[in-house]
């Protein structure tokens, strides 16, 4: 009998050092600005998947600091630091193991965009190799077509943040015939109407359907992420997601599911 006591007193302090270590644990998240899943200002980060991994951050009682860095910069401190998590990480199956995916936020969807007095007609992907094509480095929209056959320097070309993507496109001596955009993201990044008129969108991956994710690097603790997905998932189940999708419906244009 006392060694059974010693026994369960000893389980007791071991799984009281294990949570204290876990809760103690300080995450780092990181993100971009792509509003309007994720909105950055000088004073602070909102946003439809802010609110939500915010959400599961807050029930899951862990103590974090979000940032927000140009994406490649997110990405690989994602990749490699330890008790690091990112969103929004779009899902392929080339990321799938590079990853401890926490859980899904929604589904978008992206687009091939050119300016609209340009002449372009894009039926297929393969035709798309025949123009010059600017991407965000490191995003899913640049992994996916190095994938597909593109080639950099020679139809695609790697740029660091949105706000001189679309800018692109105006520049003649760069000589990019098209971006690659969420389509949400350029509805939310030209304000007005005639703004808006100066772009087109010429042919729609459907192939790369956004499906947003929470996710945290590999060396980032087991029961850090085990908590975290236990977060979400309650939240999910208590509708909680769907109600903070629902909110930001009228200011999306591909806002593909709501539960």
């Amino acid at each position: 009998m006392q060694f059974i006591s010693k026994l369960v007193i000893g389980l007791i302090i071991t799984s009281f050092a294990f949570n204290s270590q876990v809760s103690a644990a300080k995450l780092s998240i990181v993100t971009e600005h792509l509003a309007p899943f994720q909105i950055v200002t000088e004073k602070s980060i909102g946003g439809l998947s802010t609110e939500i991994v915010t959400a599961t951050l807050q029930a899951s009682k862990l103590d974090y600091a979000l940032e927000a860095h140009p994406w490649s910069h997110s990405y690989n401190r994602a990749l490699h630091v330890a008790n690091t998590c990112i969103y929004s990480l779009a899902y392929i199956p080339e990321r799938k193991p590079k990853f401890q995916w926490v859980g899904h936020i929604t589904k978008s969807t992206i687009s091939l965009y050119a300016l609209s007095k340009k002449p372009i007609v894009i039926e297929n992907l393969a035709q798309a190799k025949n123009y010059r094509i600017a991407v965000i480095k490191d995003d899913v929209t640049h992994h996916f077509l190095i994938s597909k056959g593109f080639v950099e320097n020679k139809n695609l070309y790697v740029m660091n943040n949105y706000d001189s993507l679309l800018k692109l496109l105006e520049i003649p001596s760069r000589q990019i015939d098209l971006v690659v955009l969420n389509d949400d993201l350029i509805a939310n990044r030209v304000q007005n109407s005639a703004e808006a008129k100066k772009y087109k969108g010429v042919f729609m991956l459907k192939e790369l359907t956004l499906d947003f994710y929470f996710a945290c690097s590999l060396n980032t603790d087991k029961a850090i992420v085990d908590t975290l997905k236990k977060a979400m998932g309650k939240m999910e189940q208590q509708g909680i997601n769907s109600a903070i999708k629902k909110k930001w419906q009228q200011q999306m244009v591909s806002l593909i599911e709501l539960n």
